[in-house]
């Protein structure tokens, strides 16, 4: 049996399979990044500028952990569309799996907002621009635009903190969740964030910034857009409810349990745990199904050598036969 549960199916050979560990190794690469730059930059109007030049074109390496912090956040953000997109369209986003998908759009969101904060306290020339743009919309004066600067600045290493809380509940829904990818894709997708670093670094800063006297893009373009943004993942949190499905959880024959708890070594989700009840005025220890964390797979009653616990509303044969063509599939 220990051997049967340490086998990786065989689904777990497509790297799809692990776009939210691969998410999560770019989050841990911002962290170590973001760490060497707080180290070397001053978030203050007058030094803010000069700091951020002085990682870029003096500091050793300070050109190549700045791309690669940059880098890692847009693979973030792309990683974390993918993997919420596989969830969709496999069907795991409907309860009991609808909590990993609500602090999945969170976490989105928030990355998204990690992101827009790092860019715009950077103080490049580009983003110089955005803060007066939006220091003129607020009506904020120079003496008080400091207060911008600062509160992107904590905004952006605060916002991390939430990302930790967000994964801890995301994570604990998962009875075995595979929180890194395999050593050998994440050394391959580190490799490649390593080589496009290398060939592709942030260009050398001019001893002076030029701010722009006109934004690419507008600030109004960019509010719209991210409202937009705001209300599509609204929207996308409520999606669970909208592909609301029939549930079905596996109910145990006390009668017929004998406690061996093989259908719990099994269970993918670990939903099922020894519990002692009285049975026929005895006492005695039988399986017993957490309902909050049972997704209705049928897996244990595929493996109940006496056929005492099967899904509700399903017959014992019509499972077994289903559970062993997928066997069939997958060896």
């Amino acid at each position: 049996m220990v051997d049967i549960q340490n086998k990786d199916p065989l689904y777990q050979m497509n790297p799809a399979y692990f776009f939210g560990g691969l998410t999560f190794l770019f989050f841990v690469v911002q962290l170590f990044t973001g760490v060497f730059l707080y180290m070397n930059f001053i978030p203050t109007v007058q030094k803010a500028y000069n700091s951020l030049l002085y990682i870029t074109n003096t500091l050793p390496y300070g050109v190549y952990i700045r791309t690669s912090h940059r880098y890692a956040a847009i693979g973030m953000i792309i990683l974390c569309l993918l993997h919420m997109i596989r969830m969709a369209t496999t069907d795991r986003i409907t309860k009991p799996r609808h909590i990993g998908w609500i602090t999945g759009v969170v976490l989105l969101f928030v990355t998204v907002a990690i992101t827009l904060s790092g860019i715009l306290t950077s103080y490049d020339a580009g983003p110089q621009a955005y803060m007066n743009a939006i220091a003129a919309l607020f009506e904020i004066g120079k003496r008080e635009y400091q207060k911008i600067l600062s509160f992107m600045f904590g905004f952006h290493i605060m916002l991390p903190t939430t990302v930790f809380v967000l994964l801890l509940v995301h994570f604990s829904r998962i009875a075995r969740p595979k929180i890194f990818p395999p050593i050998a894709l994440s050394l391959f997708t580190l490799g490649i964030l390593t080589t496009i670093t290398g060939l592709f670094p942030i260009s050398e800063m001019a001893s002076k910034a030029k701010v722009p006297n006109t934004l690419s893009v507008p600030l109004m373009t960019w509010i719209i857009v991210l409202g937009a943004l705001l209300i599509i993942l609204v929207l996308l949190t409520f999606l669970p409810l909208l592909l609301k499905r029939p549930s079905s959880v596996a109910v145990v024959d006390e009668n017929r349990c004998t406690g061996c708890l093989y259908c719990a070594e099994v269970c993918p989700k670990k939903a099922i745990e020894l519990k002692e009840k009285t049975v026929n005025g005895q006492k005695r220890l039988t399986a017993f199904v957490i309902e909050k964390k049972c997704q209705g797979c049928g897996v244990c009653a595929g493996a109940c050598r006496n056929a005492s616990i099967q899904l509700d509303g399903s017959e014992d044969t019509t499972l077994v036969e289903e559970v062993y063509q997928a066997w069939l599939q997958t060896n």
